[in-house]
């Protein structure tokens, strides 16, 4: 009975782990770059009966997998420093600490003083030809698929002001999520920019667009609504193994 008792608590455990995910996929499925995680269901130890091995799970656990880098739709936008990546890489974040991380979100915007930062105040990682103080104001903003940032002076003609960095790693799975579409790398693992290394075929940028997330809300509702049967379920076998003791107790 208590057995059953566990194997049901780490049943709605794990569904309520689950559940969480899906939660945070609905949740972010407007949010540009967003990339889904993949719930996978580990049984627990499992006691072996006999001498064919045979044996009964003793419950499960929700384990995440991995991050689903699948590129998203490309969308319009109007922002002149908004950009999408049409194929592999990321952009690159500085932290006010100086930490780099990587992120598919391109929603970046231009300060006061020229820096282009995303909405959480993370510069974003570029070559400046031409000092921020220095850049012509008023010029109309033009980011090739290169990444090269090009403007028109004050005689009419186009001056590089800078380059978009793209970054790669050696494998994404191993990247480390920390939440709001941003990853920083594990120890170890091999990372590219496309200033130093461009012969490994970065991915084209797009000006004034954006990636949509990669979340399928349909499906994301659908396991929603499975996670919840479940729960049901094992909250229904811890009632009735708790009935059944009530009963031997009663006995007794």
């Amino acid at each position: 009975m208590f057995n059953g008792m566990r194997i049901g608590s780490s049943g709605m455990k794990t569904a309520q782990n689950v559940m969480d995910n899906v939660a945070d996929q609905i949740s972010n499925a407007s949010t540009a770059g967003y990339k889904q995680k993949q719930a996978d269901f580990s049984d627990l130890l499992v006691n072996e009966i006999g001498k064919n091995q045979l044996g009964i799970s003793a419950g499960s656990k929700a384990v995440m997998s991995k991050t689903d880098f699948r590129q998203g739709a490309i969308t319009p936008s109007e922002g002149s420093f908004h950009m999408a990546l049409e194929g592999m890489g990321f952009f690159g974040v500085v932290s006010p600490e100086g930490e780099l991380t990587l992120t598919r979100n391109g929603g970046f915007h231009q300060n006061g003083d020229n820096s282009i930062t995303d909405d959480s105040g993370n510069l974003l990682s570029m070559e400046c030809y031409v000092p921020f103080g220095q850049w012509p104001q008023g010029s109309e903003i033009s980011i090739g698929g290169d990444g090269i940032i090009t403007a028109k002076d004050s005689s009419g003609d186009a001056v590089q002001l800078g380059k978009v960095i793209i970054y790669a790693t050696g494998n994404s799975d191993e990247l480390i999520s920390l939440g709001e579409g941003r990853y920083s790398l594990k120890d170890g693992l091999a990372l590219y920019n496309s200033a130093d290394n461009p012969g490994i075929g970065f991915g084209v940028l797009r000006q004034r667009a954006l990636e949509s997330s990669n979340v399928d809300t349909i499906q994301s509702m659908t396991d929603m609504i499975m996670t919840q049967r479940a729960y049901q379920v094992n909250a229904k076998s811890i009632t009735a193994a708790d009935d059944m003791l009530e009963v031997i107790n009663t006995i007794t």
